[in-house]
């Protein structure tokens, strides 16, 4: 189901694109939309490759980054709510 919205989305998003004038000039340039999802896709398949490559101690690092913003926000939730 996830997928299915996901992909609605990114249709809108191109035909939004492609309806604006700088769609339609790339258009005429011959740069077509295949090019922009194949672009989207070479991104993340590229950022997969990055983080498969990452040294453990430097995923670590980044996991810990992670966690930290993560109890960041919940601690301001909480104390948002003792205010409250």
């Amino acid at each position: 189901m996830t997928v299915r919205w996901q992909e609605r989305v990114r249709a809108a998003e191109l035909a939004r694109f492609e309806a604006s004038p700088i769609g339609r000039l790339l258009a005429r340039l011959g740069i077509s939309s295949i090019w922009f999802s194949r672009a989207r896709f070479a991104s993340q398949l590229m950022s997969w490759a990055v983080w498969a490559v990452l040294l453990r101690k430097v995923k670590l690092v980044l996991a810990s980054f992670a966690a930290l913003g993560i109890l960041i926000v919940v601690a301001f939730i909480v104390v948002l709510a003792q205010l409250a």
